[in-house]
């Protein structure tokens, strides 16, 4: 048999080849160096059809970054889930960082379990692309908070569905949440493909005993996430402190945000951006003193001593930080960025 012939013959059993996954759609989030670093564009962002995983220490900016995801999804025409598994989740403060929380726009669900909270979503995403509702190439972000707190189904209920208490808890429960994100991702990975969705899994991290060399952290729910997220994203923090009248004030934290896996670009890409609380105690990420360091670093801004050179001028960087914002001329930051050789 000839290899035309063979094909004529493969096509008819099997059919031609199917269309290759690569992501057609992206979401914007909103910082063009953190762009960069989750897709390998500026103009990009994060992928549709794709598991995330951004995990880090507590009070890092996950839920804010998860929140900027849900915001840019509706801004782009789409659909915003959010499974609360930690009971933590801030509406008010979303709403007031550009959450529309019109129902369908947003989607809140307090799912009892893992396997209730990921069914919800999977049904949500499902039913809004059978109903043409939305264009087909418009986002649907779904944000599980977080895999540490999901409690499996065989935990909360016995065999004939009864709920336990907590004091018939055994040590078979201490695995049952890795044992339940290996079966179900399995599945969640096919349906975030098939309806186009980017679900974005939040996560802490846990230090193992006696690790000596190497990194001591680790996620709850086992290894299934490192296998079936395309990107996972680690946040870590420090404190920013400034000398106020004597005295050291607690003014923020320094996040620095890392690619561990990326399936999508080059991994271990890393960016810094300053989370800053206001007075009323709301975070809020400080792109644009993140974005002139990122300019520093590229050479478009020139920096002379401790001053930096903007429009022919010498100020110190959070000067020009202020300036920037309060003149709403971000978009000019952005212009000075590479452009972009996007693949056609």
């Amino acid at each position: 048999m000839s290899l035309e012939a063979l094909g004529k013959a493969l096509m008819g059993v099997v059919g031609g080849n199917d269309e290759a996954t690569e992501p057609k759609h992206w979401l914007d989030m909103g910082y063009k160096p953190l762009n960069k670093i989750l897709s390998g564009y500026y103009g990009r962002g994060l992928p549709h059809g794709r598991i995330i995983e951004i995990y880090g220490p507590s009070a890092a900016g996950k839920t804010l970054l998860a929140t900027m995801a849900m915001i840019a999804a509706q801004k782009a025409g789409g659909i915003a889930i959010f499974i609360d598994w930690e009971r933590a989740f801030n509406l008010k403060f979303a709403v007031e960082m550009g959450l529309d929380p019109e129902y369908p726009r947003f989607i809140y669900k307090r799912a009892e379990t893992w396997e209730e909270g990921n069914t919800q979503a999977m049904q949500i995403a499902k039913m809004v692309r059978e109903s043409k509702a939305i264009p087909a190439s418009a986002p649907i972000v779904a944000v599980f908070d977080s895999v540490a707190a999901a409690v499996p189904k065989s935990m909360m209920f016995d065999a004939k569905g009864k709920e336990r208490g907590i004091d018939e808890y055994s040590m078979n429960d201490t695995t049952a949440l890795a044992r339940v994100t290996s079966t179900t991702l399995k599945s969640v990975n096919q349906y975030v493909g098939k309806f186009d969705m980017t679900a974005i899994y939040l996560n802490q991290i846990r230090t193992k005993p006696g690790v000596v060399y190497g990194d001591p952290t680790t996620t709850p729910g086992g290894t299934s996430m490192e296998f079936y997220a395309s990107t996972r994203l680690a946040l870590g923090a420090k404190k920013i402190m400034e000398t106020s009248g004597g005295e050291k004030e607690f003014k923020g934290r320094l996040i620095g945000m890392e690619t561990k896996k990326n399936k999508l670009s080059r991994p271990f890409q890393n960016v810094d951006v300053r989370l800053i609380y206001d007075d009323e105690g709301r975070a809020h990420f400080d792109f644009t003193t993140g974005l002139i360091d990122h300019l520093i670093d590229l050479g478009q801004i020139k920096k002379e001593g401790n001053y930096v050179v903007f429009d022919g001028k010498k100020m110190f960087a959070s000067v020009l930080a202020k300036s920037i914002d309060a003149e709403g001329r971000f978009a000019e930051l952005e212009a000075l960025l590479p452009a972009d050789a996007l693949p056609a």
